[in-house]
């Protein structure tokens, strides 16, 4: 959902904001992990031990097989092997999709139908996450690793750029790999993910963002997070999903399912929760916004936000366009975080013409 971002940068501080820095670390992960240790106890006290209890799933639902979603493939990049869905021509361009927390490839299941009549796309589950591999330790969650891993992909699939559409956690990440390696890309489509400068100006600045972001605080507490996501079998993925007046209509039961199957199995929340585990809190972070160095995105870039995030404010689309030489924001009135997911047929539309404005690379 929401995160913060280490420095892309070289930052010179001093002792007194490195201690100002850890001391503050502290105070908020004491102060916002009571609310994750109340809601547990809440929990408890309702359910008992029957809390714990995550129902076995042994075979996925219909709809991860539905052969309209695209065929299933592997490939082993330099540190782990991924697992994608895959469908269209693969003459076409080259469409890479990137999922954010708690999702895998099935959040893409619009923008697959939608975009392999023009494109060759490719939904990835990222490390950590379903049926790509889950390497342990939270220093394997570093943001470097993920952009090495999106470098891969490309150049694993024989091309030497792609059409990178990323949502939360993976926009997170593809600002990021956007900075380094805008030469790999076609064009870069955001969907409610900030880039890391417009997310350190606000949350300098907003104490509502702050206090938005509490749970981030929480996560990184060993072992709770993973025991109130898994609760009375799962129930945090369906009600963090629907959302919203039309939450329930973009998540049917058999979607919802489907999150559950994946998120199920022994030791799922782990990774997930340690891409938050891996982005040093503690650490004082520069204030980008003030930097004159931060690299300009030279991709065509197009942000999509729904305006009804719990997690993120709606300001950050625009501020986050300033870092692009070329961008546009489109807003989706009413939707949730979820926006592919949510409003589909917006997302879609905004997307189609994005592209159809662009000569693009194969």
């Amino acid at each position: 959902m929401d995160y913060y971002y280490e420095s892309t940068m070289a930052d010179s501080t001093s002792p007194v904001q490195r201690i100002v820095a850890k001391v503050t670390y502290y105070v908020l992960v004491c102060v916002f992990s009571s609310m994750g240790i109340f809601t547990l106890l809440v929990q408890l006290f309702r359910y008992g031990t029957s809390f714990f209890n995550v129902r076995p799933r042994p075979t996925p639902p219909a709809c991860l097989q539905d052969p309209e979603l695209g065929e299933h493939s592997y490939i082993r990049l330099k540190e782990v092997k991924m697992h994608y869905v895959k469908k269209g021509d693969p003459s076409k361009p080259l469409m890479i999709l990137v999922h954010g927390f708690p999702e895998f490839w099935y959040s893409w299941r619009h923008q697959i139908r939608e975009f392999s009549k023009d494109y060759w796309v490719v939904a990835v589950d990222m490390r950590g996450y379903g049926d790509t591999d889950k390497p342990s330790g939270k220093s394997s969650y570093e943001v470097e690793h993920m952009i090495g891993d999106i470098k891969d992909l490309i150049a694993g699939l024989g091309r030497t750029s792609c059409h990178l559409v990323a949502h939360d956690w993976g926009g997170a990440i593809a600002f990021r790999f956007a900075m380094q390696h805008s030469d790999m890309l076609d064009s870069l489509i955001i969907l409610n993910a900030p880039h890391p400068a417009a997310m350190f100006s606000l949350l300098r600045t907003n104490i509502r963002q702050i206090l938005k972001s509490w749970y981030i605080y929480f996560f990184q507490l060993p072992f709770l997070p993973e025991l109130v996501l898994r609760g009375n079998d799962l129930a945090f993925l369906e009600k963090v999903f629907r959302t919203g007046e039309k939450g329930k209509d973009a998540f049917s039961d058999e979607d919802i399912e489907a999150f559950k199957y994946t998120f199920s199995k022994p030791g799922a929340f782990t990774p997930p929760v340690n891409y938050y585990r891996s982005i040093g809190l503690a650490t004082p972070q520069p204030d980008m916004s003030k930097s004159g160095s931060i690299p300009m995105i030279k991709a065509p870039t197009l942000i999509i936000w729904g305006t009804n995030d719990t997690a993120l404010s709606t300001s950050l689309a625009s501020l986050s366009a300033a870092y692009s030489v070329k961008s546009e924001v489109k807003l989706v009135e009413g939707a949730t975080h979820w926006v592919q997911q949510y409003s589909p047929q917006d997302v879609n539309k905004y997307m189609r013409q994005f592209l159809s404005g662009l000569s693009g690379r194969r």
